[in-house]
């Protein structure tokens, strides 16, 4: 009967199953380092999503924030290198996305309200003539809109 191992810890498994779905050994290490790498504020708004040979594309919530990581690339790449085993990544490629944080719920347009009843005609003789043909175009578009 063979020797019963002692159980694998998750963390070392599922770093060697997205190494092998990267296929570059050790890739893993860059998802758990990123947030460390980048800091908190460009982690909210930006995640790798895939490494593609020596190029790292991500994920970017914003065009200004991709911008602004375009600007910072070479710090981010040499940051993200320094704290990975051996150096992975010579390059960020950016796409923009909507991240969860930023993304609004989907809005249903409202119905339209429906107009309260329109007052009756007035007396509206003493009014300019102007004044008074606007209030009766008016009066008219709200008895128009009410029947609807």
């Amino acid at each position: 009967m063979d020797a019963r191992k002692e159980p694998a810890p998750i963390g070392g498994v599922l770093d060697q199953c997205l190494d092998r779905a990267v296929g570059t050994p050790g890739a893993a290490a860059i998802w758990r380092v990123w947030g460390d790498a980048v800091g908190p504020a460009i982690a909210r708004r930006a995640e790798p999503i895939r490494l593609r040979g020596r190029t790292l594309m991500v994920a970017v919530a914003s065009a200004p924030w991709m911008q602004e990581l375009c600007l910072l690339r070479r710090g981010i790449v040499t940051a993200l290198n320094q704290r990975l085993p051996r150096p992975l990544v010579d390059d960020l490629y950016f796409i923009l996305t909507e991240s969860r944080e930023t993304a609004m719920p989907a809005r249903r347009p409202r119905p339209p309200e429906r107009c309260a009843t329109p007052p009756a005609a007035a007396n509206l003789d003493h009014l300019p003539d102007a004044v008074r043909a606007s209030f009766d175009a008016m009066l008219s578009a709200w008895q128009r809109r009410a029947r609807r």
